[in-house]
């Protein structure tokens, strides 16, 4: 990403590209994208993810929350969210927490500047992209997109034509094969009635 664009401040920091957005399009394999983690989501899904002391994982989540109040501001951001369906039977931190999650999901997809489109099973979120991905608009017609990957060592942001082209065009395929966010509502709904899914037991580790 080049350094300095007009708007945007520390080029390294995608709090700034949060706060500068006017569009967030988001996707996140594997789990629910951050911005619409509740507390309890992101706490379990934090000690997994980043192994870390209590108190550095309770930083991480409070930092969570508060580029969340973003969503609420007098002139949010529109929110674009992909989540796959296996996503949602996932119950990170126990059935509690879980159902908590996709009853904070169901009320934020009725926002009118939120949108939510889950990917179903039989499309796989995966096979369209592996790596989580959000891709920044702007309201400046002098700034062109930016696309923020995560990596297990830190962060990437592109902006060169190629790159954006590609990963529009995976954005693209996900709004196609996803489940029109008319119907968002209602599949958390059934989710949430059922049970959640269950890990199997860990077997013995054998060593050779």
């Amino acid at each position: 990403m080049k350094i300095g664009r007009p708007g945007l401040g520390r080029a390294d920091s995608h709090l700034a590209l949060e706060e500068a957005a006017s569009v967030v399009r988001s996707y996140a394999p594997g789990v629910v994208p951050e911005l619409l983690q509740t507390a309890g989501y992101a706490h379990a899904v934090a000690a997994i993810a980043r192994p870390a002391s209590t108190a550095q994982v309770q930083q991480q989540v409070e930092l969570l929350m508060r580029r969340q109040h973003l969503l609420d501001s007098p002139a949010p951001p529109k929110l674009w969210a992909v989540i796959e369906e296996a996503v949602l039977r996932r119950p990170f931190g126990g059935t509690e927490v879980w159902r908590d999650q996709l009853d904070h999901l169901a009320r934020m997809a009725r926002r009118d500047n939120v949108t939510v489109q889950i990917v179903p099973d039989h499309v796989g979120g995966p096979a369209i992209s592996t790596v989580p991905f959000t891709i920044y608009r702007f309201e400046r017609p002098d700034v062109g997109d930016i696309v923020h990957l995560h990596h297990a060592t830190g962060a990437q942001f592109l902006d060169d034509r190629i790159d954006l082209d590609a990963y529009h065009v995976i954005w693209d395929r996900f709004s196609v094969h996803a489940m029109p966010p008319e119907y968002t509502g209602e599949l958390l709904t059934a989710l949430t009635a059922r049970r959640p899914a269950t890990a199997l037991p860990s077997a013995p580790v054998q060593r050779v």
